[in-house]
């Protein structure tokens, strides 16, 4: 008997990048929960009823909150990179003044991002890196990869003579985002004015200024 052909499945076709577009859709509805009501304080179920999704179709992308939070801190990562924007350094400075114009949009945007979404650092820098070691390595991993940015220019700047020689780079480049530090500690308190981040923003850029412009130049402007 001559094989009969196969009767054609019912319902709708899979469409095309539904999983990718699912975990992108969790992955969001997740942080957004994440940054309201904490790591600890969120359930699956609230992620769930976020997105607009079943409970169980969460764990067909995902097998624990904790493996979800992977994927939120990398995103939280991206955005700040983006809001950072450490790739306008490569726009190349050919001075002092340039490369501090460059660190001073990128506060700039730090702050605007942070007023936007105020629960952020609590979220990427608090709750996140106490969960266990792997997050804080992967939290470092951001400083590190902005840094490496501002070390890159400040190499140049020694060797074309427009900063002071007998810095060092590495050192620099962490110490410029360590004096952010307080600034961002305001935030999370949520007494942050537009005062005080200019305030702060200006005495950033004034220990630099001070601290990379050469010698001679430094003598000169203050002379003048």
């Amino acid at each position: 008997m001559p094989d009969q052909p196969r009767a054609a499945r019912r319902g709708r076709p899979p469409l095309a990048g539904l999983p990718e577009r699912r975990r992108q859709q969790i992955i969001e509805s997740a942080y957004a929960v994440f940054v309201d009501r904490g790591y600890e304080g969120t359930a699956i179920s609230d992620v769930a009823a976020h997105a607009g999704i079943g409970q169980g179709t969460v764990y067909r992308y995902f097998t624990s909150k904790r493996e979800i939070l992977d994927h939120v801190v990398d995103f939280g990562i991206e955005k700040l990179v983006d809001a950072l924007q450490p790739h306008t350094l490569l726009s190349r400075p050919t001075s002092a003044d340039e490369l501090l114009a460059g660190v001073h949009g990128a506060i700039d945007r730090l702050y605007a991002m942070l007023e936007h979404e105020p629960d952020f650092v609590r979220l990427l820098l608090v709750e996140a890196s106490a969960i266990d070691r792997e997050l804080s390595d992967r939290l470092f991993s951001l400083e590190l990869l902005v840094s490496t940015f501002v070390a890159q220019e400040l190499r140049r700047g020694i060797a074309a003579g427009w900063i002071r020689a007998g810095i060092d780079p590495e050192v620099t480049a962490h110490a410029v985002l360590t004096l952010v530090v307080p600034g961002l500690l305001q935030e999370m308190r949520g007494d942050n004015t537009p005062q005080a981040r200019e305030r702060a923003t200006a005495g950033v850029l004034t220990l630099l200024e001070k601290a990379l412009r050469p010698r001679d130049s430094t003598a000169a402007g203050s002379a003048s």
